[in-house]
C-alpha cells in the first residue's frame, strides 16, 4: 500500500488549514429526519465521485478460534479461481494416559473419522459437490501458535490422501447419526470425513515419550504435524462455493473407533484428537487457512500498483480482494453550510454470477492519510465502541439498503466545511477487518488521531462476497456524494 499512498500525496497536495466552528443541532446531522428541499431555505446538490480499482495487498491473519473458509470457486465469471484450503495441528484429548490403552492391548481400528464444526455459512453454489481430500502436513514451518496470513504459502505435506470424500454444501447442516456399541448420537452442523483407519495403528504405536503422561507437549507434533485439508479439483465438476468451518469449535476433532482385549474380552472403544491443547500451563493453537485467488476476466486486469483508473464497474472482492480508490474534490469547493446529510451512494451492476456470488455483507469505507502513509477512520461519523469491538454499521453504512449501498459523511463534511479540514481520499473495500488509526470526534477543533492503530472487525466470514458495482463518472447510475444542505 505504500506506493499508493505516496502516489495520492502527489495527486494531492494540501493547502493551509483553517480552524472555525459554526454551532450546529446535533439533531440535525447525520440521520433520516431530513427537512423537505425547498430550495428557499433547504437545498441539495450532488458531487461526482472520481474511482480507480486495485488489486489489494491483504496481510489479513487469521485465528483458530475465526470460522476458516474451505472448498474452491474454479472459475467465477467476473473475478475467477479461490482455493481454500485449511491446516490442523492435533493432540491427544485425554491426559496422563496413552489414549489407545496400549498397543499390546488394541486387536485392530475399525475406522477413523475427521469432524469439522460447520460455522453456518456456504458462498457460492450451496448444491456445489466437490471432493475433500486430506493429507498429512510435513512442513516443520507449521508451528506457529499466533494464526498464519490468508496469503501464507502452502504447506508441505506427505504421503497419500487420507479422505477423499465427495461432499455436498448444502448438507452440511444435516442430522447425522453415530452408533458406537449400543449408543446412538444424532450430530448437526458438522462435516464428516472418513480417514484411513491405518493412521490410527500408527498412533496406537507410539510409545510414552510421544505421549507423556502429564501433559500434552510437543512431542507429539513432533511426530505427527498436522493435517491438510483441501478441494481435489478433478475430483468433480461443480467446484463452485466455500464452506466456513470452526477448527476450535466442539465438534472438531478426528475419532478412531477401536477395539481393545482387556480380561480376555473384545471391547470397543474411541479416542479423539483435538485441535488445541495445554502444555506447560501455555495454550497452543495451530491452524492455517490458506487463499489463493487467480484472477481472470475483468478481475485480471487490476493490479498492486497500478490503478485501472475511471472504470465504468469497480470490482471489490473480499479479503484477499480488491479495493477502489475514491476521490471527491468538489467537496473542498463547499462554503460553510448547515449540513444535514451528506451520503456516498451507489448501486450494483448486475454482473455475471451475481445470483450465486453475493455481495460481502459490508462493505467497509476509510480514508487515506497519504501524507503520513496511514489509513484513518471517517472523523465522527465512524462510530467505534471499544467495550464490543463493533461500530455502529446502522449509522455509518456499507451494506445494501433498497438495492443501493451507502455511507454517511454527514459529520465529515461538516467539519470539512467549518473548519477547512483536509479533503482526503476514500479507500472502499470488504475486509475481514480493517487496520486503522481511529479519529477521535473532538468538537471545535480537529480530531485526534489515535497513536496505535485500531482493529475493526467487518466482516465475520474471510472471502465471503464480492461485489460488482457502478463507479464514478457522469451517468445515469454512477457513483455519487448528494448532500442536503442549509445556507447559513
Amino acid at each position: 500500500m505504500k506506493p499508493l499512498l505516496l502516489g495520492v500525496a502527489v495527486l494531492f497536495l494540501i493547502s493551509t488549514q483553517f480552524i472555525r466552528c459554526t454551532k450546529i443541532n446535533p439533531t440535525d446531522i447525520g440521520t433520516d429526519l431530513l427537512p423537505a428541499i425547498d430550495n428557499i431555505h433547504t437545498f441539495d446538490t450532488t458531487l461526482r465521485v472520481y474511482a480507480d480499482n486495485f488489486l489489494f495487498d491483504d496481510s489479513t491473519t487469521i485465528s483458530l478460534y475465526e470460522p476458516h473458509a474451505l472448498g474452491l470457486i474454479e472459475d467465477d465469471p467476473v473475478f475467477g479461481k479461490t482455493d481454500a484450503q485449511i491446516y490442523l495441528a492435533l493432540a491427544p484429548n485425554s491426559l496422563n494416559r496413552n489414549p489407545f490403552i496400549s498397543l499390546d492391548s488394541v486387536v485392530g481400528i475399525d475406522s477413523a473419522v475427521l469432524s469439522l464444526a460447520y460455522a453456518g455459512a456456504v458462498f457460492g453454489d450451496s448444491t456445489s459437490n466437490q471432493k475433500i481430500s486430506v493429507f498429512e502436513v510435513s512442513d516443520p514451518l507449521f508451528k506457529d501458535s499466533l494464526g498464519y496470513q490468508i496469503n501464507h504459502p502452502h504447506f508441505n505435506t506427505t504421503g497419500p490422501d487420507l479422505a477423499g470424500s465427495i461432499v455436498n454444501f448444502s448438507q452440511f447442516d444435516d442430522e447425522k447419526m453415530i452408533v458406537v456399541k449400543q449408543d446412538t448420537q444424532n450430530v448437526s452442523n458438522v462435516l464428516r470425513l472418513p480417514i484411513d483407519p491405518a493412521l490410527g495403528l500408527r498412533f496406537a504405536g507410539y510409545d510414552t515419550t510421544v505421549y507423556p503422561s502429564t501433559s500434552r507437549d510437543s512431542a507429539f507434533q513432533k511426530a505427527f504435524n498436522g493435517l491438510a485439508i483441501r478441494v481435489d479439483a478433478g475430483g468433480t465438476s461443480t467446484n463452485s462455493a466455500l464452506g466456513y468451518f470452526n477448527p476450535a469449535g466442539e465438534n472438531t476433532r478426528l475419532t478412531f473407533y477401536f477395539r481393545v482385549m482387556r480380561n480376555g474380552v473384545v471391547d470397543t472403544l474411541t479416542t479423539d484428537f483435538v485441535p488445541f491443547y495445554t502444555s506447560s500451563s501455555v495454550t497452543r493453537a495451530f491452524s492455517a487457512n490458506i487463499i489463493e485467488r487467480t484472477p481472470a476476466h475483468e478481475y485480471a486486469d487490476l493490479s498492486l500498483t497500478t490503478p485501472v483508473e475511471g472504470p465504468e464497474k469497480l470490482l471489490i472482492q473480499s479479503s484477499p480482494g480488491s479495493f477502489a480508490l475514491l476521490r471527491v474534490p468538489g467537496l473542498k469547493a463547499l462554503n460553510n453550510r448547515i449540513i444535514h446529510r451528506a451520503e456516498l451512494s451507489f448501486v450494483p451492476a448486475g454482473a455475471p454470477g451475481s445470483e450465486i456470488f453475493n455481495d460481502p455483507d459490508r462493505l467497509f469505507l476509510d480514508l487515506i492519510d497519504s501524507a503520513n502513509n496511514r489509513f484513518l477512520t471517517v472523523q465522527e461519523d465512524f462510530l467505534y465502541n471499544s467495550s464490543t469491538l463493533e461500530y455502529d454499521v446502522n449509522s455509518f453504512g456499507g451494506f445494501l439498503k433498497n438495492d443501493r449501498f451507502f455511507f454517511n459523511l454527514t459529520r465529515y463534511v461538516q467539519s470539512m466545511v467549518t473548519r477547512g479540514d483536509y479533503n482526503y481520499a476514500f479507500r472502499l473495500y470488504a475486509p475481514k477487518a480493517a487496520v486503522d488509526h481511529y479519529v477521535f470526534s473532538s468538537g471545535t477543533v480537529r480530531g485526534i488521531i489515535s497513536t496505535n492503530r485500531l482493529w475493526i472487525p467487518v466482516n465475520s466470514y474471510v472471502s465471503k462476497g464480492r461485489s460488482v458495482i457502478y463507479g464514478g463518472g457522469t451517468g445515469p447510475q454512477s457513483m455519487t456524494v448528494r448532500i442536503i444542505y442549509s445556507k447559513i
